[in-house]
């Protein structure tokens, strides 16, 4: 064992202003840091692996430390900032004093130390991240029509069997097929027979992350049958298939919605979709955003004193101003947004993958777009604005998805509209 009788003070003052700093940088506040209340016991147990006398002490007191953080969710890069700061400091004094046999025996011990650290927030990672997949399971197994959506839910089956090899890898167990051509979601994409979805950039982008994901995989596999040698890099190429998965489920909801869009039904008028398909889609594209852990976002819109133009000019003139309307909708926003005549001159839009704070900066560009814009009906140059209302839909609060949580949106959407229409007209609430 290594000797730190002497260097007591210089241990405690190390751990003090790794402490401070943490603090200076607002981690340890109770707001942004939800452990602050363990944290005296955590350091007092951090000290004791450095007052070992033997070394069955020093292994006892490194698992009652290791349990301690991975139980009480202390963050892997708190403790390894922590751990790194003394290693520093004891490695300065012990070179400065010449000290290199006890440099040598804490060499060993830290890394034995911050070996079984990495392992155990490794296996809690892995634990979570089986957890976050079967969710996403449920969540698209909760689609009453899946269609791309299905061959997801099959790679999402194939990661749940990547993440259980994994886990349990000390055990034999079979791991997934590591050929992108030929696991499940693979042959689908070889052999998909729907033109206009495969030759978009989206069905390519899909591909490529799909041979990705596929390369990391096998790395993963070989670095467990080398038997967990380095558990820090196992976490990052773990990391990197969950956010490259999330990323092809991203891909194929965007391929998902233009199969929708381009299936259902039509409104006359505009060619838009109507009504009363809005909340069998909008129940789907909840599920399938929570399962793509992604955001998505309400917009209403009303035309502005439209009443004036039907007695005007007539009906005609009126469903030109809508079928412009609807032109511009179309020219604005991408192709996977969903866009329903709602009802006369009443629009609704929902927005996958959309921050609330991007779905008002396109409302904006929509009522700009109208407003500087005119319609020529018999020659007669005709100008309208829009009022516009934004929501935000927190798709991870909600467990189940009924139609009283439909119907709760569009009445929030319908609030802020009415508050547009309160404050002025032609603007964005």
């Amino acid at each position: 064992m290594f000797k730190t009788e002497n260097y007591v003070s210089e241990i405690l003052s190390s751990i003090d202003t790794f402490y401070i700093d943490f603090e200076q940088e607002g981690y340890l506040n109770e707001k942004s840091f939800k452990y602050a209340h363990t944290l005296n016991e955590h350091k007092n147990l951090f000290v004791a692996l450095f007052e070992c006398n033997t070394p069955s002490e020093a292994d006892e007191k490194m698992e009652e430390f290791v349990y301690f953080c991975v139980s009480h969710d202390i963050p892997y890069m708190f403790v390894y900032g922590e751990l790194l700061t003394i290693t520093r400091n004891l490695i300065r004094i012990f070179a400065q004093e010449g000290d290199f046999d006890n440099l040598k025996h804490l060499n060993t011990y830290l890394d034995k130390l911050e070996n079984q650290i990495t392992i155990a927030y490794f296996y809690k990672f892995l634990r979570r991240l089986a957890a976050k997949n079967h969710l996403r399971l449920s969540h698209l197994s909760n689609l009453i029509e899946k269609n791309l959506m299905i061959h997801y839910q099959r790679h999402i089956e194939w990661m749940i069997q990547l993440i259980d090899y994994i886990q349990y890898s000390n055990e034999n167990r079979p791991f997934p097929e590591l050929n992108h051509d030929l696991c499940g979601f693979g042959q689908w994409l070889h052999n998909a027979a729907l033109p206009y979805i495969t030759a978009t950039s989206h069905f390519k982008g899909v591909g490529e992350l799909h041979h990705s994901l596929h390369d990391l995989a096998s790395e993963v596999v070989q670095q467990c049958q080398n038997g967990l040698q380095n558990p820090k890099h196992l976490i990052h190429l773990m990391q990197r298939i969950d956010y490259t998965s999330l990323e092809i489920g991203n891909e194929i909801a965007i391929l998902n919605d233009m199969i929708i869009i381009e299936e259902y039904s039509k409104d006359p008028l505009t060619g838009l979709l109507s009504r009363r398909l809005f909340e069998k889609i909008m129940t789907s594209q909840i599920e399938i955003a929570k399962a793509t852990e992604t955001q998505c976002a309400l917009m209403m819109c009303d035309l502005d004193h439209f009443k004036t133009v039907n007695d005007t000019y007539g009906h005609l003139a009126g469903d030109m101003v809508i079928q412009n309307f609807a032109n511009i909708l179309r020219t604005l926003l991408r192709t996977s947004d969903f866009i329903f005549r709602f009802g006369g001159e009443e629009f609704i839009i929902l927005l996958p993958s959309t921050s609330e704070h991007d779905a008002r900066k396109i409302a904006q560009k929509i009522c700009d777009h109208v407003a500087e814009h005119e319609v020529i009906f018999n020659n007669i140059p005709l100008r309208y604005t829009v009022s516009i209302g934004t929501i935000p839909i927190n798709t991870q609060a909600t467990s189940y998805v009924l139609k009283d949580t439909i119907h709760r949106y569009v009445a929030e959407v319908d609030s802020k509209l009415y508050l547009a229409k309160q404050n002025g007209r032609n603007r964005v609430e």
